[in-house]
């Protein structure tokens, strides 16, 4: 069954914190915070770089099993030039199911082998 990334996140964040002992020192406002995270990651020193590059000649839409919020999150606080955003929970589904990658390729309207991953 599909479950959204943040939800999995959280559920392992949780498993963490009582694994380690810890759970009962953060309040929910403080896990709900730290599970943000994910929302906030940095980019490596040369993928902005890269990625205006690569722009330059093509569209850059990633595909990601994370939520449209996490991926448009992370793109402004790291300042990730995407065109597009493609979310696997848009189709409820996991990257791993074929039909999730048909169905970006579709929604772009190009022909697969126009595509790089």
């Amino acid at each position: 069954a599909w479950t959204p990334l943040d939800v999995i996140h959280r559920e392992r964040l949780d498993e963490i914190l009582v694994e380690f002992g810890i759970a009962g020192h953060f309040t929910e406002d403080e896990k709900a915070d730290l599970n943000m995270f994910w929302h906030r990651l940095s980019p490596w020193p040369d993928s902005i770089p890269g990625l205006l590059r690569l722009k330059t000649k093509f569209l850059i839409a990633p595909l990601s099993n994370g939520s449209l919020m996490l991926l448009a999150n992370m793109a402004k606080h790291a300042g990730l030039p995407w065109d597009f955003i493609y979310s696997s929970d848009m189709h409820m589904a996991y990257k791993r199911d074929p039909e999730v990658y048909r169905n970006a390729v579709r929604l772009l309207g190009v022909k697969p082998e126009e595509v790089m991953m």
